[in-house]
């Protein structure tokens, strides 16, 4: 067992890889994957609890060994947007992005990850760099002209 911080956990894909090691002798290692993220964070500390699987179980690894879990795999950052962002319609989630050639917005289609009363996770859907729509997403239309906002970072 061990304990992501939260942000950490949302961006994990379940395939991904992690080097377990002894302490006492990081020559003694395995890989382990992911079986388990409990879906709540520990209030405390902002982190979640993770089962991972041991690919091989050396000797040397018994009850109460003291290892160092490092992540092997590469990850794909994610994206936490503000929970006003995120509409739902007939059942499919969906943010509003603005081009700014044209200062249009138009809707799109995403996954996401997580969720929580203030914000959510995308898992795709939004390229580096894009501007997405934050407040009044409700009284948005497709091709709708907007202003924005240039001094704001968000």
């Amino acid at each position: 067992m061990i304990d992501l911080p939260d942000a950490l956990a949302d961006q994990l894909p379940r395939d991904v890889v992690f080097t377990v090691a002894s302490q006492l002798n990081p020559d003694i290692n395995t890989t382990a994957t992911i079986r388990e993220i409990e879906p709540q964070a520990d209030r405390t500390t902002r982190t979640r609890r993770a089962r991972l699987s041991l690919a091989e179980t050396p000797v040397a690894f018994r009850l109460g060994t003291a290892i160092s879990v490092t992540l092997s795999s590469t990850i794909t950052a994610r994206m936490r947007l503000p929970i006003n962002a995120l509409q739902e319609v007939d059942g499919k989630r969906q943010i509003w992005i603005v081009d700014p050639q044209s200062q249009t917005v138009n809707p799109r289609a995403v996954n996401i990850t997580s969720r929580d009363n203030d914000s959510f996770v995308l898992a795709d859907g939004v390229k580096a760099g894009e501007k997405v729509v934050s407040a009044g997403v409700n009284s948005l239309k497709p091709g709708q002209k907007v202003k924005v906002d240039e001094e704001s970072p968000r």
